[in-house]
């Protein structure tokens, strides 16, 4: 006869023992396991009697336990609630607040009145009550409500009256420390008399063994094994529970901040939508992002920049009201949704609080920085009737927030919406102007101010649409940046001025051909695989071709950089800061990068020729960079005038509207042939060239 597998063993089947799928078997090895369970089990049997007196025993017990724990700080800690609101309702209406009228302040008096009986509610549990003063506890509250009672009879209202204010607060003070004293008692006695419990349960399976021994000492061990089992399971749940709780929590916040994160956001925005649809109550939401931020961190590395953000955070938990909720959403970008009454208030108050808070600089180690805020708001049902809809309503106004400049708030419109499809349309149509054709290099030409001669010229990308004509590049450069198309782009760029490059001819064949690098580009894809694939595509020298990076992309990731610099420096491809001094400009990294060229961004060029300051900055970056030995470029040069201080303060080149403005290739090559005529610099073009 084939016994069945024993109920809670998995199943074997084809794994080496022949049996057909679903069908039980019976290894030789576990054969001495199945006749030790079959012994129990008789033995069990004939013990039935003396096991059902002992489970009927640990029922009991059991039952006990579970009365106990009904007896729980539930009807104290609402009590106490109820009390805590009497007290803030009363003061709210000696304060005048209108939102606390005596009459709402009077129902919440017979309220907790009314919650007193509570506490006399288990009169059942006599043994519990041995160790807890419930009763005393009740009638000590019950006569300061008397106290109060009294003086609130017949009163029509208290505004202003802060006597009476100070006898009720008098009269409820002690009353409330007892309460707070009595759910401590009732936890530590709760326990206690748990433990008292399952040490009578011990003691009964003492006093019982003889019972199980009559019917043999394998019985009895079967069944401590059991519950060894049963409270080894239960300790695993406790440890899973606690690592469970440990688990979500970490998924549910910020490492950094401690803040709930952006998971913990969504779930909460979509449950307070809920509950305000229910009440008919509006929620906010507040999106914040951090004014300067990425300057502060790729200035002094990510490790100041998390103790930046630190501190922003314990700068707004400490601006905002205790019933707001705060998130960081990610990087610099933080939220904050009140629901309630608090969301009724004004979002402008609230919004240029905060923009105020961050006036002051924050403290960071053994530094101050300082970090504006700019804030976009939205609020349901009026912006959005589901989570979805309010968030994007809330980033729509947090960047209209961001493009109308530093520390700025601004509420949802619904013009936002047709923005970003304006925007959705463009991108668009940028996507297919790649394909389309519409897209073409122009050349502005580079100038050596000595000499007149021209050195080179930068190739800058205009765009004409089929439909709305020539679009600025202003407008779709820095959506292809946030939409990933400047990838393309930048590609599309590069080969076509390279390929330009290759057909000028005579002493224009040896100048260079300036081409910005996005940081896009840097830091996202192979930028010296891409280098080389175009100059191997185009034929041009790589000394011919000088690529324009930002002091920005320089100090993001400055050990990346230098890799990845040093290996087109040995490809021969000329480097060149653009816009040198408008950011965090550092001598560290001019000494470490290997650049050959700093270009002065034009706002130091428009007002050299009047403002002291533009003039000494300028002097100051040619002095640095002809002590490096580095070239300056000077751009935006519109007059004569300008050009000419340039020259005297040592800038060696300059490019701009005095010498032309960008024109298309077929017109710069033009353009060259005259220039060189009038100017007779093509010994100076060589000269420049072969050096």
């Amino acid at each position: 006869m084939r016994m069945p597998w024993p109920h809670g063993l998995p199943s074997l089947t084809t794994n080496g023992f022949g049996a057909a799928d679903g069908q039980t078997v019976r290894p030789p090895r576990h054969t001495a396991r199945l006749l030790r369970h079959g012994l129990l089990a008789a033995l069990l049997l004939f013990g039935a009697t003396a096991a059902f007196q002992l489970s009927t025993i640990l029922q009991d017990r059991a039952d006990g336990m579970s009365r106990y724990v009904r007896v729980d700080a539930w009807a104290v800690g609402q009590l106490e609630y109820e009390l805590q609101q009497f007290r803030s309702r009363l003061a709210r209406h000696v304060a005048g607040d209108a939102q606390a009228p005596w009459a709402l302040v009077a129902a919440q008096l017979n309220t907790v009145r009314a919650t007193l009986p509570l506490l006399h509610r288990s009169q059942e549990y006599e043994q519990f009550r041995l160790f807890v003063d419930v009763d005393g506890t009740a009638a000590a509250v019950g006569a300061a409500l008397d106290r109060v009672n009294g003086l609130l009879t017949d009163r029509t209202g208290l505004a202003g009256d802060l006597a009476t204010l100070s006898q009720v607060e008098a009269a409820l003070a002690a009353p409330l420390i007892r309460l707070r004293q009595l759910m401590v008692d009732v936890a530590t006695v709760r326990s206690d008399l748990q433990d008292g419990d399952l040490a009578n349960v011990r003691w009964l399976i003492g006093a019982n063994r003889w019972m199980l021994l009559a019917f043999g000492g394998i019985t009895a061990v079967f069944i401590l094994l059991l519950m060894k089992e049963a409270l080894d399971a239960r300790r695993a749940e406790r440890i899973a529970s606690d690592s469970e709780r440990k688990s979500r929590h970490i998924a549910e916040h910020d490492g950094l901040t401690g803040l709930p994160n952006r998971m913990l956001f969504h779930a909460h925005l979509r449950e307070a939508i809920a509950g305000a649809a229910a009440s008919g109550h509006d929620v906010l939401l507040l999106t914040l992002d951090l004014d300067g931020f990425r300057d502060i961190n790729d200035t002094f590395g990510h490790d100041f920049g998390d103790s930046a953000l630190t501190a922003a955070a314990d700068r707004l938990r400490q601006a905002l009201p205790a019933d707001a909720f705060l998130v960081r959403l990610g990087g610099d970008e933080f939220a904050v949704i009140r629901t309630g009454s608090g969301a009724s208030e004004s979002e402008d108050a609230l919004a240029n609080h905060l923009l105020a808070t961050f006036q002051q600089p924050l403290v960071c180690g053994d530094r101050t920085v300082q970090l504006g805020t700019s804030i976009g708001a939205a609020r349901f049902p009026v912006d959005g009737t589901d989570a979805e809809t309010v968030m994007r309503a809330a980033d729509l106004a947090l960047h209209a927030a961001k493009a109308a400049g530093r520390a700025c708030f601004q509420p949802f419109r619904i013009g936002m919406m047709t923005e970003v499809e304006r925007r959705q349309d463009m991108q668009e149509d940028l996507r297919r102007a790649i394909a389309d054709g519409e897209l073409e290099v122009f050349l502005q030409p580079q100038i050596d101010l000595a000499s007149g001669g021209c050195i080179g010229a930068e190739a800058l990308l205009r765009w004409r649409n089929g439909d709305k004509g020539w679009i600025s590049p202003g407008v779709f450069i820095p959506l292809a940046e946030q939409t990933g198309l400047i990838l393309p782009l930048g590609r599309f760029v590069m080969e076509a001025a390279c390929r330009e490059a290759m057909r000028w001819e005579g002493a224009a064949a040896r100048a260079t051909i300036a081409v910005n690098v996005s940081p896009a580009q840097f830091l996202y894809q192979d930028i010296y695989a891409e280098v080389c694939e175009v100059l191997e595509a185009t034929g041009l020298p790589s000394h011919r071709l000088e690529l324009e990076i930002t002091e920005g992309l320089l100090m993001r990731d400055q050990r990346a950089a230098m890799a990845v610099l040093k290996r087109l420096e040995d490809l021969g491809v000329q480097l060149a800061v653009d816009d040198f001094g408008t950011g965090y400009s550092s001598l560290s990294y001019l000494k470490q990068f290997p650049v050959q060229k700093l270009k002065v961004d034009q706002s130091f060029v428009r007002e050299i020729e009047a403002n002291a300051s533009d003039k000494m900055i300028v002097r100051t970056i040619v002095t640095l960079a002809s002590g490096l030995g580095l070239r300056t470029i000077a751009e935006g040069i519109e007059t004569p005038a300008q050009s000419r201080i340039l020259g005297e303060l040592g800038c060696e080149e300059g490019q701009g509207y005095l010498f032309a403005r960008p024109m298309p290739a077929a017109d710069f090559r033009s353009w060259t042939s005259t220039w060189l005529a009038q100017a007779g610099a093509q010994p100076a073009i060589l000269a420049l060239a072969a050096g």
